[in-house]
């Protein structure tokens, strides 16, 4: 587990690629549940939590799809596994980074603003979040960083355009 952790913390330092954790289905399944785990946990706080727990699993879905399609699409399906755990991972400590500040922010009602300081702290780890997902898919894909870069915008657009359609500013709190 200790091992687990620092590979993940590694992927977030920019100093691990996809390819050097483990490509077992275990892992993969480890990696998944933790990242679930951890996404209903940081959106409970917003949006409570059934809608919460239905985005974490949109979410997953999201990125599974997004992740297998694209290294399917480009003759590197061998590398799914590893390139969606370490996603997967990645996304599960950058979660557990964003959770407190989920706790001091709170429910924003419609029409508040949130405060400065906590807006860029959440504008930092957002753009560390792509920086590392930009990272892994450099390695996935054996390219550019700034293809990796371009490539995870893509999906967060997507994502975002995504969950914005099918959970249009609802709360359940």
């Amino acid at each position: 587990m200790t091992l687990l952790f620092r590979y993940w913390l590694d992927l977030c330092l920019l100093r691990a690629a996809p390819q050097d954790g483990p490509a077992s289905t275990f892992y993969l399944g480890f990696a998944l549940t933790c990242y679930v785990m951890v996404s209903v946990l940081v959106m409970t706080g917003g949006y409570g939590m059934l809608t919460g727990t239905r985005l974490a699993l949109l979410e997953l879905v999201l990125l599974a799809a997004f992740v297998t399609l694209l290294l399917y699409l480009l003759d590197k399906a061998a590398r799914i596994k590893q390139t969606l755990a370490a996603m997967a991972g990645a996304g599960s400590l950058l979660g557990l980074l964003a959770f407190p500040l989920v706790l001091l922010q709170g429910p924003v009602p419609a029409g508040d603003s949130v405060p400065v300081v906590l807006s860029v702290v959440w504008m930092a780890l957002l753009f560390w979040n792509l920086v590392v997902s930009a990272h892994i898919m450099r390695h996935a894909l054996s390219t550019s960083f700034a293809i990796g870069l371009a490539v995870s915008v893509l999906y967060v657009l997507v994502s975002t355009q995504f969950v914005a359609t099918m959970f249009p500013q609802q709360t359940d709190v």
